[in-house]
C-alpha cells in the first residue's frame, strides 16, 4: 500500500511539469506560407547560399527545405543535397508533380521561436518546426505518407 502523496509533493510535481512544458514550447517555430518562396522553388531561384535537404527517398520525396548555414538537421529521414544540382532539380520537380491525396505542393518560411525566417519549405504536407536555439538543430514534424498516413498534420498556416 503507498502512502498519498502530499500536497507539497503534487504542488512539486506540478510546478516541474509547468517548467518542462515552458522549456519546451520555448522552441516551437513554424512555416508561413510565403508566394515568394513557392515561385522561387518552381523557378529553381532559390537563395545559394542556404543548405537543403529532401525528405524520405531521392525518387519518392514529400518535402525540401532550405535553412541559414547555421542551421541544420540531424535526422535520418532528411538528406542533405547542393541547389542547382540535378538531384535538388529532380526533388523539386517531384514534390511538385506528386503531392500526397489532396494537396498541392506549397512554398512557406520556415521560422524560429521569435518569428524570424531562418529557411524555406516546399511540400504539400504541413509540418511542425522546433529549434534547440543552442545547438541550431532544426526537427520537422510532418506526416508520414511512406507508411500509409495522409501527409496531413494541421492547417498548413
Amino acid at each position: 500500500m503507498s502512502k498519498p502523496i502530499s500536497k507539497i509533493n503534487r504542488l512539486a510535481a506540478a510546478a516541474v511539469a509547468i517548467l518542462i512544458s515552458a522549456c519546451a514550447l520555448a522552441n516551437i517555430g513554424g512555416i508561413r506560407n510565403s508566394q515568394d518562396v513557392e515561385r522561387a522553388f518552381e523557378t529553381s531561384q532559390v537563395p545559394a547560399d542556404s543548405r537543403y535537404w529532401y525528405l524520405y527517398l531521392e525518387n519518392s520525396p514529400y518535402a525540401v527545405v532550405g535553412l541559414s548555414r547555421d542551421y541544420r538537421i540531424e535526422d535520418i529521414s532528411w538528406t542533405e543535397v547542393q541547389p542547382g544540382s540535378e538531384t535538388f532539380q529532380k526533388v523539386v520537380a517531384l514534390v511538385q508533380r506528386f503531392p500526397v491525396p489532396g494537396s498541392r505542393a506549397f512554398g512557406a518560411q520556415i521560422l524560429d521561436p521569435s518569428s524570424q525566417p531562418i529557411g524555406v519549405w516546399y511540400s504539400s504536407m504541413s509540418a511542425g518546426i522546433s529549434v534547440d536555439p543552442a545547438t541550431k538543430v532544426v526537427s520537422v514534424a510532418t506526416g508520414t505518407p511512406w507508411l500509409g498516413d495522409d501527409g496531413h498534420n494541421g492547417s498548413r498556416d
